[in-house]
């Protein structure tokens, strides 16, 4: 018969062993995340306080590399556009899905699935494929637009460059990334609409409260912490935007749709700047970590609240 004594130290064994089994479970993970995660982000905290070029030496240099992105114009230019691409992103894209995301949902029908496949789809398609669509479209020697208003006579139309003029090609690429990102939007807020009980829209329908004043007096303040979500998401998306308009336009003509990503690439793997790059990594994670955290507490409300 085995004493307390033994029993406990048993237990003791047993838990040791977890704790062993557990810890190598968990070390694959840890190392992973520790090569390829924290030391590239503590490497260009330190790279961004150095003049580097990758190729040589290193020369400390404090916060220089910081104030020269200062008066950088193509940082200038990187910041207005990504914090504009997020306030057009808000303005343009949610409500634009709001509106599809309700239409699917209150007057669903047997099209409804399949529609609902075909506005995701676009986003789930690779940022290669997605820019050549968009050149072979907006293109002023062979894209769409140019053909079919050269077939109609349409000069006016045939002679703008909107991948070329300054002033157009911003909201050329956003015209496309409108049409590529608004998918996971539509879905997100499909999701919350239909978790609205039946109840609401039952009693909206007897006080006379249908359609479209259902969806702004009902649906719509019921969607505020979504909402807020999404704008978070398009405003961290907008900092990290690089492919999409880089594939369609290297960020050109001039600065007109550079981003901080397009930046930081032209300095680090064109101009072999890695300690200013890296500052502009550190500004790109800045800012991104805020948004994150303003989001989490937004997150951390709506539970409170429930």
């Amino acid at each position: 018969m085995r004493t307390p004594e033994r029993q406990r130290r048993g237990q003791h064994y047993i838990l040791s062993d977890r704790n062993v089994f557990v810890a190598l479970c968990v070390l694959p993970a840890l190392l992973f995340l520790g090569i390829f995660l924290y030391y590239p982000i503590v490497e260009t905290f330190r790279l961004s306080f150095m003049r580097a070029s990758g190729l040589g030496g290193e020369t400390f240099i404090g916060a220089q590399n910081y104030l020269s992105l200062i008066k950088d114009p193509e940082f200038q230019a990187g910041i207005v556009h990504v914090f504009g691409w997020a306030f057009w992103s808000i303005v343009i894209q949610i409500p634009l899905a709001f509106f599809i995301a309700f239409s699917l949902t209150f007057y669903a029908n047997r099209m409804t699935k399949p529609l609902r496949a075909i506005y995701y789809l676009a986003n789930v398609l690779p940022s290669a494929i997605t820019a050549m669509l968009g050149i072979f479209v907006f293109s002023s020697s062979n894209g769409i637009i140019a053909s079919v208003a050269e077939s109609l006579n349409w000069k006016w139309l045939a002679d703008i460059d909107f991948l070329g003029n300054p002033n157009i090609a911003f909201w050329t690429v956003f015209t496309v990334a409108t049409w590529t990102y608004t998918g996971f939007p539509i879905i997100y807020l499909m999701s919350r609409i239909e978790q609205i009980p039946t109840e609401v829209k039952e009693a909206a329908e007897l006080d006379g409260v249908t359609g479209w004043k259902y969806a702004f007096h009902i649906v719509l303040p019921d969607l505020g912490y979504p909402m807020r979500i999404l704008a978070v998401l398009c405003t961290i998306g907008s900092l990290k935007l690089f492919d999409l308009p880089y594939m369609m336009t290297t960020g050109g003509p001039g600065n007109a749709t550079v981003t901080l990503g397009i930046t930081l690439y032209r300095h680090g793997f064109i101009n072999w700047q890695y300690g200013k790059a890296s500052a502009i990594g550190v500004v790109i994670f800045a800012l991104s970590l805020i948004f994150t955290i303003v989001q989490f507490s937004w997150q951390n409300s709506e539970g409170d609240a429930k």
